[in-house]
């Protein structure tokens, strides 16, 4: 993708051409969605689109919610000190997609303790795709207290967000939820457990694996059917983890 393309777009003042190449920013130097990997030379493209960084700043603080939505992800994507206070910023807007754009964007910044904290606190309240958004986001911070608040994610009343926390907990070591993770086996509301009880598939042990082929047995009348099917399948993931890892 050419930078003149972006830079044209950028410089000019009609709204949707302008989207555009806020869009284009994102394509030239946000995450794959595949891998989630930056492009090799990410460094060297933001260099070299720097000046574009004012520019940014000014849109994100537009009358138009659709740019200060685009704006969001394309700071997220820019990263940079100024890229981050706009962000925090722009992840208290009064309008949940802008606020939700902008908490994804914090992902960038997983060492910094503001941007912890308020994906933290936005995990637990607001539109659905504001938790959704900042569960996904703490999946590369670090932290016990990031872990504990992916781990009340998996009890979300939204699937999205259940999933959300269950795939940013995988990202991180099992040793530091697994145990806190077999305690919600008893939780008084099953129909929530489905992404905690796939995330036990994707981190157990062989010892979750037997605990788990009880609850699904098929003469075990105490949990219901959905539930025996969802921790039948994860016993077998554990079994097959175990089964790929035996030396030949």
């Amino acid at each position: 993708m050419s930078q003149s393309l972006i830079r044209r777009d950028l410089g000019l003042t009609d709204v949707d051409i302008v989207a555009n190449g806020l869009r284009r920013l994102v394509r030239y130097l946000g995450a794959d969605s595949v891998g989630n990997q930056r492009p090799a030379d990410f460094t060297e493209r933001r260099r070299q689109l720097e000046d574009l960084e004012p520019r940014l700043l000014e849109l994100a603080n537009s009358e138009d919610m659709m740019l200060r939505e685009l704006a969001a992800d394309a700071l997220g994507a820019f990263l940079g000190d100024l890229a981050l206070v706009q962000l925090l910023q722009l992840a208290q807007d009064a309008n949940d997609r802008v606020r939700s754009t902008a908490i994804g964007g914090l992902e960038g910044w997983p060492h910094n303790g503001e941007a912890r904290d308020l994906l933290m606190a936005s995990a637990a309240g607001g539109h659905w795709t504001v938790r959704m958004r900042a569960c996904r986001a703490l999946a590369p911070f670090p932290g016990p207290q990031v872990a504990e608040t992916l781990l009340e994610g998996l009890l979300d009343p939204d699937s999205y967000v259940r999933n959300a926390s269950a795939d940013a907990l995988r990202h991180r070591d099992p040793a530091e939820f697994l145990d806190k993770l077999r305690a919600l086996a008893d939780y008084p509301a099953p129909h929530l457990l489905e992404a905690a009880i796939d995330v036990m598939g994707d981190t157990g042990t062989l010892q979750d694996a037997d605990f788990l082929s009880k609850v699904g047995g098929i003469f075990n009348l105490s949990h219901p059917l959905f539930i025996r099917n969802w921790a039948r399948a994860a016993a077998a993931k554990i079994r097959r983890r175990a089964k790929a890892r035996k030396p030949s």
